[in-house]
């Protein structure tokens, strides 16, 4: 089996990635944490000076080779990456001085004079087998399914692409690895932060990305991910990564820092299906629904502001796209302007249900499918469903409690709409949409919309053109982009957590009951 099969099943059987919200760390497949729950140690109150964090021992430090949340969370602190993502989505470069994507080439250049934690110098062959590890590792290996060559040259790494990728560079928020210890537990540290003991961490002296932060940070051994919950709860944790897949509020004595993600929350639209000349099947349609709908009011609400309105097919923060997207957060058309619209379309208006029927006298109805075990997709689809009433369209909820009876129906494509979610790579790989990807259900695919997007990937700077030819097929209606969690106590503050690194920088961290005491 070929590796873009392996990625298509991949996607398909991880109903996660597409259609719960759920969504991995990176990968469909990233392990949890164990799902048992010990009995709560009487483990001693967190400092209110030191940095408390839970630590898992038996899977050590290496994240390719335990893909666990735990080592997700903590290998931003021990280990330095080719590049960071920050909170802004901009790209940081760290290992990697540049990185130049040039067709079916990546070139990444190794900064001169960084170090492990031993004092032996990063070299592009470290560099070349971090990348040699991820591409067989669980977490990383899917995005890296493009690579099919690593080599070195003297201070870069030379990366062989079997399609173009513009930018690749963002895929490379890897942690680097001593070449011999890609296979350890515990490999040399290359991060901020340093092994002391087996319960704390200090900071590393010969860091080449040094920030000022906490001098120590404590680790605290948990075994399941409602053991960190409980911990923080009851004082012995700090913080802990939120997992994408609940609707869980904090605690009183918890508060959420939010980061972007690249998780999409999108209408699915069963085009394929659709009478011809109706709403679904013609692109003015699908235009017209898009315009109707009010993002933010969507990310304000049904989110509760733990989203950002979705104005394009790229993530509305990447440079390659700013100013360049042509959706508009809030609703672009009045009700008296999708009324015109639908009139000009030929359909009347009821004045006694006050919705309008298409041309053929039929109910212009709709039937909109979502999961209700999820509050924010339920809460959006009755959201959704308001907007387009006022504009004199009828939309149906087909609430479905049970998620793998929903994601049949979905699959089987039993919908008119549905709200979805999938997980996009870093590089804004839309293919999951496309021909054979595993969100591409009930699309009509488009040989324009596949050459635009083909000319991104070969150069961002037409990142504008396929924005264009997306918005005038909309084959389907991107709504949302949520926001990941870093939920921690109250006394802590100051965290800037980003994509790529929940603990991005810790230079403003403060103890607020340190202050006060």
């Amino acid at each position: 089996m070929n590796r873009s099969l392996l990625r298509v099943c991949s996607l398909m059987c991880a109903c996660a990635l597409v259609f719960s919200g759920c969504g991995k760390n990176d990968a469909s497949a990233q392990s949890e944490l164990p799902a048992e729950t010990p009995a709560p140690s009487a483990a001693p109150t967190a400092s209110q000076s030191v940095l408390t964090i839970g630590c898992n021992p038996s899977d050590g430090w290496n994240p390719y080779l335990v893909p666990s949340t735990l080592i997700t969370q903590n290998m931003g602190l021990l280990f330095e990456k080719l590049v960071e993502i920050g909170p802004d989505m901009s790209l940081s470069y760290r290992i990697a001085s540049a990185v130049d994507c040039l067709g079916e080439q990546v070139i990444l250049h190794i900064r001169g004079g960084c170090t492990f934690a031993d004092g032996t110098p990063i070299t592009e062959e470290d560099a070349a087998a971090s990348i040699e590890a991820a591409r067989q590792s669980l977490l990383y290996g899917e995005r890296f399914a493009n690579v099919v060559k690593v080599s070195t040259t003297p201070g870069a790494v030379v990366l062989t692409l079997a399609q173009p990728d513009s930018l690749f560079a963002y895929l490379c928020d890897i942690p680097v690895l001593k070449a011999s210890e890609t296979a350890l537990e515990a490999p040399t540290a290359s991060g901020r932060y340093t092994y002391d003991t087996a319960s704390q961490l200090v900071k590393n002296p010969r860091c080449s990305f040094a920030e000022s932060g906490p001098a120590q940070i404590k680790l605290v051994p948990v075994s399941s991910y409602e053991e960190m919950v409980s911990g923080l709860t009851v004082g012995s944790l700090n913080l802990y990564t939120a997992r994408e897949i609940g609707d869980d509020s904090p605690s009183v004595t918890s508060r959420q820092t939010y980061f972007r993600t690249n998780n999409l929350v999108f209408l699915g639209v069963n085009a394929k299906n659709a009478p011809e000349g109706s709403l679904l099947a013609s692109p003015a349609g699908r235009i017209l629904l898009s315009k109707a709908i009010d993002r933010r009011q969507l990310s304000e609400k049904s989110y509760y502001s733990r989203a950002w309105p979705a104005t394009g097919a790229v993530n509305s923060f990447y440079p390659c796209v700013m100013a360049k997207q042509l959706i508009l957060p809030e609703a672009e058309y009045n009700t008296a302007e999708v009324r015109a619209q639908l009139e000009a379309m030929g359909c009347t208006l009821d004045p006694v249900s006050g919705y309008y029927n298409d041309p053929e006298g039929k109910r212009l109805s709709l039937r909109l499918s979502v999961y209700s075990g999820s509050t924010y997709k339920k809460y959006t689809a009755a959201l959704i469903q308001r907007q387009l009433a006022a504009c004199g369209i009828e939309i149906q909820l087909d609430e479905v409690e049970n998620f793998d009876l929903w994601t049949e129906k979905v699959g089987q494509e039993d919908f008119e709409l549905y709200i979805g979610e999938v997980k996009l790579y870093n590089n804004m790989d839309s293919s999951p949409f496309f021909e054979g990807g595993a969100a591409a259900v009930g699309i009509r695919q488009s040989e324009a919309l596949a050459a635009a997007y083909a000319a991104f990937k070969q150069n961002q700077s037409a990142a504008g053109e396929y924005e264009a030819a997306f918005c005038a097929e909309m084959p389907y209606i991107p709504l949302l982009w949520r926001n990941g969690s870093l939920v921690h106590d109250r006394e802590v503050n100051g965290f800037a957590p980003s994509l790529s690194n929940v603990f991005y920088s810790l230079s403003g961290l403060s103890f607020e009951s340190a202050q006060n005491s």
